[in-house]
């Protein structure tokens, strides 16, 4: 069997999915001067996020869960007025386009 190169396989499914970035770039409103915030990609996730949601998970709360994901962020995402739940709506939609089609168009199945 052929080596496979971790590396190699994120670099090509970076390629084939151009719309994918490893960060997930938002806003909590739409004015021009509003703070971007910025959390890693559910397919990128450092073993660090990962580990922190796997605690959040436990808790089985959202607050706990946006504050694993925007890590040192946090303070200044709520300060701004950030609410946990639409992070975690943020999130949902991102899997449902994940999930609904294939890199050729192709409609998952669910």
């Amino acid at each position: 069997m052929k080596k496979l190169s971790l590396h190699a396989v994120r670099q090509k499914f970076k390629e084939t999915h151009p719309n994918v970035s490893e960060t997930i770039d938002f806003t909590i409103d739409d004015k021009p001067d509003a703070k971007v915030f910025h959390i890693e990609h559910p397919l990128f996730q450092s073993n660090k996020t990962k580990r922190a949601l796997e605690k959040a998970r436990d808790a089985q709360n959202d607050l706990d869960m946006a504050q694993a994901l925007l890590g040192d962020q946090w303070d200044d995402f709520e300060q701004a007025g950030g609410q946990a739940g639409d992070v975690m709506l943020m999130l949902a939609s991102l899997q449902n386009e994940l999930t609904d089609t294939l890199p050729d168009g192709t409609p998952t199945r669910r």
